[in-house]
């Protein structure tokens, strides 16, 4: 299979979407997933899952550890940052304890 990377398409991508207040790791799992999602070997119908933890403020200005996740019906080779919704880390693990 080909390595479809390129750097320069990365770069471009992660400065485009900073424009709109969108964080480097989040725009490149929007990259590397719309890579993905472009080789029907790989993905069918736009299917599939991506996802990749980072820090996110929310509207009040605190911080949260988040695990932002492909969601259902978004294509996966032209998915945009919105596909990848935030879960709260901390209440992930909170409902994990749980299931013990």
């Amino acid at each position: 299979m080909k390595n479809l990377w390129n750097d320069g398409d990365a770069e471009k991508m992660v400065a485009d979407y900073a424009k709109k207040g969108v964080g480097r790791d989040l725009a490149l799992r929007v990259y590397t997933t719309r890579l993905l999602g472009g080789e029907p070997r790989l993905v069918l119908h736009g299917g599939g899952n991506t996802s990749c933890k980072i820090k996110a403020t929310d509207l009040i200005g605190d911080e949260w550890d988040v695990l932002c996740v492909k969601g259902s019906g978004w294509d996966m080779a032209v998915i945009e940052p919105q596909g990848l919704p935030a879960v709260k880390m901390g209440a992930l693990l909170k409902a994990r304890a749980l299931e013990r």
